[in-house]
């Protein structure tokens, strides 16, 4: 808390956001090093929280959108791999990253790129998802790549 009172302080909302969503990665990656489970269900509600309020109340700023979707991808990353490190018996953490993940890459591409490219993005980040989730062999990121066709196809033919 008093690192957040901290960021919040030495730049004031909505430019705090970036920061306050690269330091849930590292109190992610802190609570994996002292295995507490309480840490990183507490740090995943408040990276949420922080999350919607920055969507909910803020213009979008390009480098808080890309911080949050590389904080939610670090951060599923490094929960999977050091899973056994909190004897998690569930992967709802994982999974809130993940869908996470999924809906800030789409807010930050249809911000990021100009608007006759956002299709375009989109599509490269199906592409993305599917080629990690070949590399990985995991099938959630294989879902994520369907899905985001799915909202690209969907998006492309009510926008037309």
């Amino acid at each position: 808390m008093a690192l957040s009172v901290a960021v919040y302080g030495y730049s004031k909302l909505p430019n705090a956001y970036w920061l306050l969503a690269l330091q849930s990665l590292l109190v992610v990656s802190w609570a994996l090093w002292f295995r507490s489970k309480i840490i990183v269900v507490m740090n995943t509600v408040l990276f949420i929280g922080i999350l919607l309020l920055y969507i909910a109340f803020y213009p979008s700023v390009d480098k808080v959108n890309i911080a949050f979707v590389i904080t939610a991808f670090i951060s599923a990353r490094i929960i999977n791999w050091k899973k056994e490190r909190l004897t998690l018996q569930t992967e709802m953490i994982r999974n809130a990253y993940l869908i996470t993940l999924f809906f800030t890459m789409l807010f930050a591409l249809y911000h990021l790129v100009p608007q006759q490219y956002v299709t375009l993005s989109w599509t490269g980040a199906a592409v993305f998802y599917f080629i990690f989730s070949l590399a990985l062999k995991l099938i959630k990121y294989r879902w994520m790549a369907i899905a985001t066709v799915l909202v690209t196809g969907f998006t492309s033919f009510l926008l037309t």
